[in-house]
């Protein structure tokens, strides 16, 4: 598992872990396609990836596993828990992706290779992403105890805003099953620390 730190391991004896995993593949983002909430599955290669991340999971202390409700989310958080042992995942609807609104089958970039804007007044709005996200984690945080070990499989935009609003910089793209950890000592009632962003559980 290849995690790039951006702060130290916390030293102190109780720790709550939250693992961020983006889904695996789908035809929509093989073509750069917006997705947000249509629900377009995994292709063949996303189902292989989402196997090949749930052996490099193993090992590492997993209680519970969480998805939204979005099938590509789902289905690649239900190959990860019986790999690692996990009951059926949990579902965390507040942790859904953007929606875009009519911009959803769009083109992500232009034919010069360029990121088309995404400015449509049909489209949900950075801050209330962040909101609606960070208190599905903090929802998540408080329901374990203080040293547990969770996964969350969720979406690219909504990964990536979480990331931005809790480093304070821009956060890259976020591939597709990256993973970032967050944690938090004191059931999230003060926030959550980035601890590794964007790793790379495969090629």
């Amino acid at each position: 598992m290849r995690l790039v730190a951006t702060a130290p391991l916390s030293t102190k004896e109780h720790v709550m872990r939250i693992g961020l995993i983006r889904h695996g593949e789908t035809d929509w983002n093989a073509q750069s396609r917006l997705q947000g909430r249509t629900d377009v599955p995994l292709n063949d290669r996303g189902l292989e990836q989402a196997e090949d991340a749930a052996r490099l999971l193993r090992g590492h202390g997993w209680s519970e596993i969480y998805a939204t409700p979005l099938s590509r989310a789902l289905r690649t958080a239900e190959i990860i828990a019986v790999e690692n042992g996990l009951p059926r995942p949990s579902i965390a609807p507040n942790l859904v992706e953007r929606s875009f609104g009519e911009l959803e089958g769009a083109p992500v970039y232009d034919d010069n290779g360029e990121r088309l804007p995404i400015d449509h007044p049909t489209v949900e709005p950075e801050p209330e992403v962040v909101a609606r996200a960070l208190a599905a984690l903090r929802e998540i945080a408080t329901a374990h105890d203080d040293d547990a070990e969770v996964l969350v499989v969720a979406h690219g935009s909504v990964i990536r805003l979480v990331l931005t609003e809790l480093l304070g910089w821009r956060a890259p793209h976020i591939s597709n099953l990256a993973m970032s950890v967050i944690e938090t000592d004191d059931s999230a009632a003060a926030g959550f620390v980035v601890r590794s962003a964007n790793g790379y559980l495969i090629a």
